[in-house]
């Protein structure tokens, strides 16, 4: 006869139970709860365009599903857009890149991030953040039960930190991963850091992630790809896709580039997980991919908004902030003997603005991200709000 077995505490796994909560969402949805009760919000939190994905775009998706484009692809995504993803960087970067071998197409950057890192990372490794960091890095780590070890860029003016990563590499370390432009400062790395990474990742033996989701997004500095200074996919992916560049974040389309063992592995991952990108979407990303205008038109706008921010800003007694080079969020350092978590707590009970915490991006200090991707009258009347509060903080 079997013995009664005691109630499980839960059933949720192990790793179930590390996946933290995204820091970015949470203002937004305790944004969503205000305006359910009636209260008009002014949302500064999220990196997502406030633009119209380009009627092109559009336009592709719908010629498709009519043709009835809308089975089953290849879990590398239709082989079309890797050939075309794979000539654009070629072209960029003089690296050679097979479309069979080393592209895969995924749902969203997000999907290429978490593929790459669950096949190079095990439980105990660890991996190299610059802080501020997008939170998902950290995340998915943690998920996998591998460690991150943040290493600050200069806060005041977020410059490498040269030194301070190769001092942070230890037996344990498998991979370095940067992001540039940054999320959530807008910094661009040059090429002397660039040259330095490549330099690290052959000395150590450790692969190396290029977040470059961003690079369309910049404003004077000139962007260089990790790629153009390695030259060699081995021991790097390239992460991108057209989200931010093209405002098409609900399309869920992104891509990675890399050698063909670790985009094999990704493929596996994929196959398991989602099957594929959703085929209307790969045909609209080939027309996107050979659009340039509405993305010059959405960097000169966020340019435009950028500028008219700091220029509130540098009038400010209690707001300072480093101009950023790309991206479209201002990390902005704000004066009151208050934590980020509590700062920005209080900016949206009391002022209706949703911004985000600077620890949610690896920063204790005070600091709080505000996107740029909003319209420029909400952006001065949401930095109008802050001012108020920390004016009443101040006293």
């Amino acid at each position: 006869m079997c013995e009664r077995m005691t109630k499980r505490d839960s059933y949720i796994s192990d790793c179930g139970m590390r996946v933290p909560s995204s820091g970015t969402m949470k203002a937004a949805t305790r944004a969503r709860e205000l305006e359910a009760q009636g209260r008009t919000i002014i949302k500064l939190g999220i990196g997502e365009p406030n633009f119209k994905t380009p009627q092109p775009i559009i336009d592709a998706a719908y010629k498709a599903m009519n043709e009835g484009k809308t089975g089953y692809t290849s879990s590398r995504g239709i082989l079309p857009l890797r050939e075309k993803i794979a000539t654009i960087y070629s072209k960029e970067t003089n690296v050679e890149i097979n479309p069979h071998a080393n592209v895969i197409v995924t749902p969203g950057a997000k999907a290429s991030l978490f593929s790459a890192l669950f096949s190079l990372i095990n439980p105990g490794d660890n991996m190299i953040l610059i802080s501020p960091y997008w939170p998902s890095y950290q995340g998915i780590a943690t998920f996998i039960g591998a460690k991150t070890k943040p290493v600050p860029a200069h806060y005041g003016d977020f410059e490498f930190p040269f030194e301070s990563i190769k001092s942070a590499i230890d037996e344990q370390t498998k991979l370095l991963l940067v992001n540039s432009p940054c999320n959530p400062t807008g910094a661009i790395f040059e090429e002397d850091a660039l040259r330095f990474i490549k330099d690290i990742s052959e000395d150590y033996d450790i692969y190396i992630i290029s977040d470059e989701i961003y690079k369309k997004i910049t404003f004077e500095s000139q962007y260089v790809s990790y790629l153009t200074v390695t030259e060699t996919l081995d021991r790097t992916l390239i992460i991108d896709g057209l989200s931010k560049s093209h405002a098409m974040t609900g399309w869920r389309i992104g891509y990675s580039i890399g050698d063909k063992e670790l985009i094999s592995s990704m493929n596996r991952l994929q196959q398991n997980v989602s099957s594929c990108v959703n085929t209307p979407t790969q045909y609209a990303a080939l027309t996107a991919l050979d659009l340039t205008e509405p993305t010059k038109m959405m960097v000169a706008e966020y340019k435009k908004r950028r500028d008219k921010a700091f220029e509130f800003i540098e009038k400010s007694a209690y707001l300072s902030c480093r101009k950023p080079e790309g991206a479209f969020y201002l990390f902005i350092q704000y004066k009151g003997d208050i934590c980020s978590d509590e700062f920005v707590s209080r900016v949206l009970e009391e002022k209706s603005v949703a911004v985000t915490a600077g620890t949610v991006f690896g920063v204790q200090e005070n600091y709080f991200r505000l996107s740029l991707a909003s319209k420029l009258e909400d952006i001065l009347e949401g930095l109008k709000r802050i001012d108020d509060l920390l004016e009443k903080i101040n006293k």
